[in-house]
């Protein structure tokens, strides 16, 4: 039988050494000046990301998109289903918003069909 190999487990300490360890540190008083600088420190030292533009992916992304499934979801979403040619950026976001909703239900329903089978 396989048994654990470790030797030095906090379990097998008293609870009084972990105990008087921790009344030993003293945390930091809020404000502290000295602390305060090591964060401005560490903040100082961060590099600032820029975000790459997604518009392209994202466009592209609804241009493979089956036709079928693009008329389906602007159908859904209550818009007109013969906009599925045009380009996803010529939608208002309340349209965009509304298409993501109508995406969602539509995964939703097809998953439950799926646990279903």
């Amino acid at each position: 039988m396989r048994t654990a190999k470790v030797k030095d487990h906090a379990s097998f300490h008293p609870a009084a050494d972990f105990l008087r360890a921790r009344d030993e540190e003293t945390p930091t008083p809020p404000n502290d000046p000295v602390a305060l600088a090591a964060l401005a420190a560490a903040k100082a030292q961060l590099r600032i990301r820029e975000r790459q533009d997604m518009t392209p992916i994202v466009a592209k992304a609804w241009g493979v998109t089956p036709r079928a499934v693009r008329r389906n979801v602007l159908n859904l979403a209550g818009l007109d289903p013969d906009r599925w040619e045009s380009p996803i950026h010529s939608f208002t976001d309340s349209e965009r918003i509304a298409m993501r909703a109508a995406a969602n239900r539509a995964v939703r329903a097809y998953e439950s069909v799926l646990n279903a089978v």
